[in-house]
């Protein structure tokens, strides 16, 4: 194999990476915004059953720590892909260069 294939090999790896990194994380985004969508539309249904100041406080309470409990996923798992993206560009990187052989 020419220096020039494995060049065009190593760009190819690189380019497959890039691109299944940005599909997962288009899709989580996906999940993420339709997943807010949906709670808040259920926060919204509950709002009617308000009728009290502390009933508000409360529904304002569960609705925060449902949102940041949905903001510490998504961000969770978007880490993970990219982690694992890095990982797999390291690993291009270290493997033997067309240099050596």
């Amino acid at each position: 194999m020419s220096i020039y294939q494995k060049q065009a090999d190593f760009g190819r790896s690189i380019f497959e990476i890039n691109q299944n990194t940005i599909q997962e994380i288009a899709r989580l985004t996906q999940e993420n915004v339709k997943g807010y969508f949906e709670l808040n539309s259920d926060f919204g249904k509950k709002i009617p059953e308000v009728t009290s100041l502390s009933t508000l406080v409360e529904l304002q309470r569960e609705y925060g720590t449902a949102l940041w409990n949905g903001v510490k996923d998504a961000t969770r798992n978007q880490t993970e892909v990219l982690k694992t993206a890095v990982t797999e560009t390291c690993l291009l990187y270290t493997s033997p260069s067309p240099r050596d052989s």
